[in-house]
């Protein structure tokens, strides 16, 4: 921070085109497949739409208070980005994307002015390429946006320090004052400042600050006042969800706080290479910030700011990084990479300065020196492209994110106009915020007919199409009647869905939707009980079927059966999906003579799907004695007891 500008000159034009890459790639990380990795759109993301969409409506303010309360400014910047691109996942990541693009630049120009060029440029490639804030940067929320203030607030107030001029510190407190209305762990940066102006005054710098530090606190106050007043008049906001997550609470320590506070203290320090979040949301589980490639360069980094901790940049990295790391010391799941982004990008530094130290090791040829610092960075640069691609590909991936909900928003946009469509509030009920955001932020639902199974449905025009979406897990028997009339039912479960408490993953919705019978050139009948009207095999993948089935129920007098599907190799069975006709969501006493209901079941292989070796059998049998249905011809003729479908 003391340093004269003429150690910071400027780079050459190789070092310009490396900035530039290095933002390109920045860009490239975050913007990438940005809607669907990861996939879905968690709660969290999705209440920032909705509140974006308040805003769009004219009801703007200064602290939202749903989903345990939340500050205004990436609400703000999403409301513009749903405003141009619609009301999308996209438009909701975009805000992060850009923010966490932009704090490259934030980040190069910091190290900048604390370090040099080289160092500066270094920073800015491990921003741009580390897993952490590639992540954040590619999540809707609010967390991104405090490194990009906390960087542009300390390189403001370097400058005002350097130029000791009243805009520039001005500037750098209306910056900081911006901090607050981005994420709660801002609240700590007071006693970083502090602690950074008491090292200051020991450093003998006490006129310097006397003359800036009031220009300072009045930029920082304009800006913080509209949010200052509303805490006046809602002070319980201002700490309520800091008092549920602390360790002061006796529900989060157990009573043992000074044994949560070592544990924690631990934890928190093993973020940097040993063990990461281990929240899948927040992280690919347990990955720590840096990766084994950076171990050196981290190391060397430490051991630089320890050696010059007199100089205020190295002490203020230092600083930096100890302090706000108590925000997730003095909290729940420590350590938890979204209470503790305050440490970014100061952390970014220590391994830019080991990196900066190899690229000068005199020991060492100049061309070798840089091709082992390019080569550290590329492989950090590959491992978390490794990373991200297979976490974002992870089952569970999607289940933390609520992958099934933005499904469910999507097939609702896809309903045919004249359709009555009825939606269960248990996915969403307006007055108590309670269900899946993601669905009225992605889905129009004007035209959409709320229901609860207790209170009744409004019965459909007569002939109107009808597509219900239910809670599978609720009352179901009001379906066949709300669509007694329908020639088909076609009867479709939802992708699979699983709380973070709950042990296993579930259906979110099943779908049942009136249709029309299509000719069939040859049922398949079994005994006269059930015909096999149609049937459709699709390769989703290597290892995975769908297999369609529209069954005919031709006769009363039959007990309960259960529908197989088996899929063989030459030595026998590989896998099956056992069923009622219809699915375990059409229920056997929903059956009527006559009745065409159309089901969908996958089959998972234990290896690739090959027809020239698999084959796929259907047939029915009684639960009770395991007795199979035999297959016949209009004469009686029994051709066998189940049906291949498949090769």
């Amino acid at each position: 921070m003391h340093t004269p500008y003429k150690k910071h000159r400027s780079p050459s034009t190789f070092g310009w085109a490396l900035l530039l890459l290095a933002v390109a790639t920045a860009v490239f990380l975050r913007v990438y497949n940005l809607a669907n990795w990861p996939p879905g759109l968690y709660r969290d993301e999705a209440f920032n739409g909705l509140d974006a969409l308040h805003v769009l409506d004219g009801e703007p303010t200064v602290f939202f208070t749903a989903n345990n309360g939340r500050e205004p400014l990436y609400i703000m910047l999403t409301a513009l980005s749903v405003a141009l691109f619609g009301r999308t996942v996209l438009a909701v990541r975009l805000v992060a994307a850009v923010a966490g693009s932009l704090t490259t630049l934030l980040v190069y120009r910091l190290g900048l002015s604390w370090f040099g060029w080289r160092v500066g440029l270094l920073a800015a490639w491990l921003w741009a390429i580390t897993l952490w804030p590639v992540h954040l940067s590619r999540l809707g929320l609010r967390t991104i946006l405090l490194p990009a203030v906390l960087a542009l607030a300390f390189w403001l107030g370097t400058e005002a320090y350097r130029r000791n001029q009243p805009r520039w510190w001005l500037a750098a407190g209306a910056a900081y004052g911006l901090g607050f209305y981005t994420y709660l762990a801002i609240r700590f940066t007071p006693l970083l400042l502090l602690v950074l102006g008491a090292f200051l005054l020991w450093r003998g710098q006490r006129a310097r600050l006397r003359r800036g530090v009031g220009w300072f606190v009045l930029g920082t106050a304009v800006t913080l006042l509209p949010l200052a007043i509303f805490y006046l008049q809602n002070p319980d906001l201002l700490l309520g969800r800091t008092d549920q997550v602390s360790i002061l609470n006796p529900a989060i320590n157990h009573g043992d706080f000074w044994g949560t506070l070592w544990r924690h203290t631990w934890q928190s320090l093993g973020l940097f290479f040993w063990r990461g979040d281990t929240i899948l949301r927040h992280n690919p589980v347990g990955r720590p910030l840096f990766d084994w490639l950076m171990a050196v360069p981290f190391v060397l980094g430490v051991i630089w700011c320890l050696r010059h901790w007199r100089r205020p940049a190295a002490a203020a990295v230092l600083l930096w990084t100890t302090i706000m790391l108590g925000v997730t010391i003095l909290a729940e799941d420590a350590p938890h990479f979204l209470r503790a982004v305050g440490i970014l990008p100061a952390a970014i530094f220590v391994p830019a300065l080991g990196l900066a130290w190899l690229w000068r090791w005199p020991r060492l040829p100049q061309a070798v020196r840089g091709g082992l610092v390019a080569m550290l960075i590329l492989g950090s640069l590959l491992l978390s492209v490794r990373d991200y691609v297979n976490y974002s590909q992870q089952p569970d991936t999607a289940l933390l994110f609520e992958a099934a909900a933005a499904e469910l928003a999507e097939q609702l946009n896809k309903e045919m106009a004249g359709t009555a469509v009825y939606l269960d509030r248990w996915f969403w009920d307006e007055t108590t915020q309670k269900g899946w955001p993601s669905i009225p932020f992605l889905a129009d639902l004007d035209d959409v007919i709320f229901y609860r199974p207790e209170n009744g449905l409004p019965p459909a025009a007569p002939g109107q199409p009808i597509s219900l979406y239910a809670w599978p897990f609720g009352d179901l028997e009001f379906v066949p009647r709300l669509l007694a009339d329908a020639e088909m039912v076609v009867v479709r479960n939802g992708r699979l869905a699983r709380g973070d408490l709950e042990p296993e993953p579930y259906p979110l919705y099943v779908r049942y939707v009136s249709g029309a019978v299509l000719d069939s050139a040859q049922p398949i009948n079994f005994d006269n009980a059930f015909l096999l009207q149609s049937w459709a095999i699709i390769l989703l993948d290597a290892q995975t079927l769908q297999v369609d089935l529209i069954w005919q129920k031709t006769t009363d007098d039959l007990p309960n059966q259960i529908a197989f599907l088996h899929l063989l190799n030459n030595e026998g069975l590989l896998t099956q999906a056992d069923a009622p006709p219809g699915g375990i969501y059409w229920f056997p006493h929903w059956w009527q003579q006559g009745q065409v209901v159309h089901e969908q079941r996958n089959l998972t292989l234990p290896e690739p799907f090959d027809p020239a070796i698999h084959t796929i059998r259907v047939g029915l049998y009684d639960p009770a004695t395991l007795d199979r249905l035999p297959v016949i011809r209009d004469n009686g003729t029994v051709l066998g007891d189940g049906w291949q479908l498949a090769p």
